[in-house]
């Protein structure tokens, strides 16, 4: 017999007008005897497995086709074939349509969730092959499956992501009240629950970011270096050009560079980065700080460097940190 591939609708109604050839008949007996419906079900039906399926389709006939006084014998076995291939006919429709829901039930999706201490960064890969690199103090949820239309993940802190292309699928990020869609693209997620200003920013692609449950008429559009900062106070979202959108690059891996920065800003940074409290005395707080800072270095070292450089000290009490101007020599 050739190598053949037939269309098993066709061939299932080839079968119920008695059209159908030897060799059709034999392929599609093979077909039937290799066809894995295992995982199908269907859940609004009496019916809970496949063979329950078939078997109710198959006594359904067989009753109305039976009548006192006729030789039933060839007649069921006709029926028979045809309620097996009426029930292929079936199977494969259901299993593409229910084949999300089947596998929840054979295989359930369970939550993963990650967390970083203060200080520690971590890079991690999703099902889809979307890698993440999660900033220090953040949590993060996501299914280790998705098999929904969205591919929902649950955010609090900061993350860069690299997502994985798919179309059909976009990746969904949720922030606190910030809804972030993307199908495929890199960009910088900053929403920590604790800070008024959440922000995201579009390394390369496109992103659309718009509040939690709130139209796409209400949605900010960006493309690479530009960002979108939601305000959760008067629930303002502005989109901003940003052209150092590619610092992000390096500090998902906590390696910050700094080109006449405020030193208030880099302090914020630290606070972010180490889980810390800096105050910082308001005569320096303005001071334009030019360097780097490697956050996965020791918080102590970190400050020394830091205050090297802006000849100022510091000094600690419990978990706050205090930086200040050097001593006056009078």
């Amino acid at each position: 017999m050739e190598n053949k591939t037939y269309d098993v609708k066709e061939l299932a109604y080839k079968l119920k007008q008695g059209t159908i050839s030897p060799e059709e008949q034999a392929w599609l007996d093979t077909w039937y005897t290799g066809f894995n419906d295992e995982e199908v079900l269907l859940s609004a039906s009496k019916h809970h497995t496949p063979e329950q399926l078939r078997e109710g389709i198959l006594n359904k006939i067989t009753a109305q086709m039976e009548t006192p006084g006729k030789p039933a014998r060839k007649v069921i076995t006709l029926w028979r074939n045809i309620a097996a291939a009426a029930a292929v006919v079936l199977l494969v429709t259901f299993a593409a349509l229910y084949k999300n829901e089947v596998l929840e039930i054979v295989d359930p999706a369970k939550l993963v969730e990650l967390v970083t201490a203060p200080g520690k960064h971590r890079q991690i890969s999703l099902p889809d092959g979307t890698r993440i690199w999660l900033s220090p103090g953040s949590h993060i949820s996501y299914p280790d499956k998705f098999r929904t239309k969205e591919r929902l993940v649950k955010l609090e802190g900061e993350a860069f992501f690299d997502v994985v292309h798919d179309e059909d699928h976009p990746f969904v990020i949720q922030s606190g009240q910030l809804k972030t869609v993307v199908l495929g693209t890199s960009f910088n997620v900053k929403a920590y629950p604790e800070q008024i200003i959440s922000e995201v920013t579009v390394i390369s692609g496109k992103v659309a970011v718009q509040e939690h449950n709130l139209p796409k008429s209400k949605q900010a559009i960006m493309i690479l270096n530009q960002r979108a900062v939601y305000n959760k106070t008067d629930r303002s979202l502005v989109k901003q050009e940003y052209p150092n959108a590619s610092k992000f690059l390096s500090q998902r891996t906590g390696l910050f560079s700094y080109d006449g920065a405020s030193l208030q800003s880099v302090a914020d940074d630290l606070s972010l980065q180490y889980g810390i409290r800096v105050t910082i005395t308001p005569d320096i707080s303005k001071k334009g700080f030019y360097g780097h800072i490697n956050t996965n270095e020791p918080i102590a070292k970190t400050f020394n460097k830091l205050c090297a450089v802006m000849d100022i000290r510091w000094n600690r009490v419990d978990n706050d940190y205090y930086l200040q101007p050097l001593p006056s020599n009078n």
